[in-house]
C-alpha cells in the first residue's frame, strides 16, 4: 500500500538503474549517513529515496573522481544539509588534493 507521503519516492533498485551505482554501494553511502536526508522507510522497512537522492550520488561520485575520500565527502555534505554552501570546504580539500 503506498500512502500519499510516499508517492514520488524511489525504490533503490530505481535509484541505481538510474545512477548507475550497484545496490550494495547505495546501501552502504545509507548505512555510513551520506543520504540521509534523502532516504526514507516504508512500513515493511524497504528503502524509499526522495529524487533528490540522484543529485546526491552525482556529487559523491565526482567527489571521489576527484580524490576526495567518503569521510571528506561526507564533512561537505553535513555542511550543505545544514543549510550552507560548502563551496569553502570543497575548495580547501582539493587544494589539499593538488598539494
Amino acid at each position: 500500500m503506498v500512502t500519499t507521503e510516499m508517492k514520488g519516492l524511489l525504490k533503490i533498485g530505481e535509484v541505481a538503474a538510474v545512477s548507475h551505482l550497484p545496490i550494495k554501494t547505495i546501501r552502504y553511502y545509507e548505512e555510513i549517513g551520506l543520504l540521509t536526508p534523502a532516504v526514507r522507510r516504508s512500513e515493511a522497512n524497504y528503502r524509499l529515496f526522495e529524487p533528490n537522492v540522484l543529485g546526491r550520488l552525482a556529487f559523491i561520485k565526482r567527489s571521489q573522481s576527484l580524490g576526495l575520500s567518503l569521510r571528506e565527502i561526507q564533512e561537505i555534505l553535513a555542511v550543505h544539509d545544514q543549510g550552507q554552501l560548502p563551496c569553502d570546504d570543497v575548495k580547501q580539500n582539493l587544494q589539499q588534493k593538488v598539494q
